[in-house]
């Protein structure tokens, strides 16, 4: 019911824009505004999934019948090659029992890297129902064969800060879209997690044989105060840091871990200290 529940109450909002000024009275849901609408305007499915499946939703106080159409539209997925309609007709057929109803997609998987690919799918029409806004989807196809796939997701991270003394987050390593030998590296320092609102990641090239993450120092992150930065540095220990250079991690364990000889913090320059300084050769991130 938490769907519908939101439904009404934007369809609710949307009229309160139109209806008369009398502020003693609450604006009110009338079926005749009824529509159709996705419970998502986006949604990522693996290439090995087989389907994926989208759910659509009629808003209305009562039950409704209606024949609601729908498209896809290549983007960097083609159908056919990509994907295809589980059912061709593209039509949901709401018989006044339920209120929503999943649009169906066949994801094929293709062999080698092709790269994350996306397509559309657009409500066409809702009979005598509206569509809501969301009446569109994109739909991300996930390649599973990326050249760095082995290392990509979810890290266990122990360091030991200069003043907190032991700490433990979990970072993540994520692909980027163009370079297959680039990772994005999310939360490289307990601090950083503290600021969950702000955009901390930084970027790391992969050596060939995947056993080095080479990050460089320098890298500007989330602004702190206008004009002041947060600045990727090495630690160097005795509270003294580089902005210059790389950070490098380095694997062990089978490729499970990395680790590093380098300490690792944030400044807002040369002489404010603003983070975690974790301490050189105390940092391992351990695959979950």
């Amino acid at each position: 019911m938490k769907t519908i529940y939101k439904y009404l109450i934007m369809g609710t909002a949307a009229l309160s824009a139109v209806v008369s000024c009398d502020l003693n009275s609450l604006p009110e849901f009338n079926d005749a505004d009824s529509f159709a609408a996705f419970d998502m305007t986006s949604i990522s499915v693996n290439e090995d999934a087989g389907t994926v499946t989208i759910p659509v939703t009629i808003a209305s106080l009562e039950p409704k019948k209606a024949m609601v159409t729908y498209e896809a539209v290549d983007g960097t997925a083609v159908e056919g090659t990509n994907y295809t309609l589980a059912d061709e007709s593209a039509v949901l057929s709401f018989d006044g029992t339920v209120r929503t109803q999943n649009i169906v997609i066949n994801i094929k998987n293709i062999e080698g890297y092709t790269g994350n690919r996306t397509f559309t799918v657009n409500l066409v029409s809702a009979g005598s129902l509206n569509l809501g806004y969301e009446s569109s989807c994109t739909v991300r196809i996930v390649d599973l064969d990326h050249p760095l796939a082995s290392i990509l997701g979810s890290y266990a991270a122990t360091a030991t800060d200069d003043g907190l003394g032991s700490q433990a987050w979990t970072l993540t390593l994520s692909a980027d879209e163009e370079d297959t030998k680039m990772v994005w590296i999310d939360y490289i320092t307990p601090f950083a997690v503290s600021y969950p609102s702000m955009d901390f990641r930084v970027y790391g090239n992969v050596s060939e044989d995947l056993s080095t993450i080479t990050i460089p120092c320098g890298q500007s992150l989330a602004l702190y105060e206008e004009n002041d930065p947060f600045v990727l540095c090495q630690y160097l220990g005795e509270y003294k840091v580089s902005t210059s250079g790389n950070i490098v991690m380095t694997t062990a364990d089978g490729g499970t871990t990395f680790t590093t000889e380098n300490g690792i913090g944030f400044v807002t320059n040369e002489y404010v200290f603003n983070g975690a300084m974790l301490l050189p050769g105390t940092t391992t991130w351990t695959k979950q």
